[in-house]
């Protein structure tokens, strides 16, 4: 049983494939899905595609490629947590605070619909 309104439900699950959707697409600009990693992983930059490598480029194509490497694991992260979100919706767990127990604030879940607890600190 869910402590939420249909309604509310349904504007959240609304907001979590929204944010699916842009995660995912962020996720397809920098980086490409590994089946065997189970998911996605950085691409290296390419500044002269076509043009005779230039060395000057290297430092910043490794320094690009670190950022790649840290923002394709926050994305990954996220759609993680949007996915479980999603899954909850469907077995009617949604909004359950993994640590207490509680019901997530609805404010709390409006603010970040994948929320996993009741507050940022847990």
């Amino acid at each position: 049983m869910t402590h939420y309104s249909q309604d509310f439900i349904d504007r959240c699950k609304a907001a979590l494939e929204k944010l699916k959707a842009d995660t995912l697409s962020e996720l397809n600009d920098i980086a490409k899905y590994d089946d065997d990693a189970g998911s996605y992983v950085a691409t290296q930059p390419d500044y002269d595609v076509g043009d005779v490598e230039d060395p000057a480029d290297a430092g910043a194509e490794a320094e690009e490629y670190q950022d790649r490497v840290s923002e394709v694991q926050d994305l990954n992260k996220t759609l993680d947590e949007v996915n479980d979100a999603l899954a909850k919706i469907e077995n009617g767990t949604y909004g359950k605070c993994e640590k207490s127990g509680e019901w997530i604030s609805e404010e709390r879940l409006v603010a970040y619909p994948a929320a996993r607890t009741c507050s940022a600190d847990m």
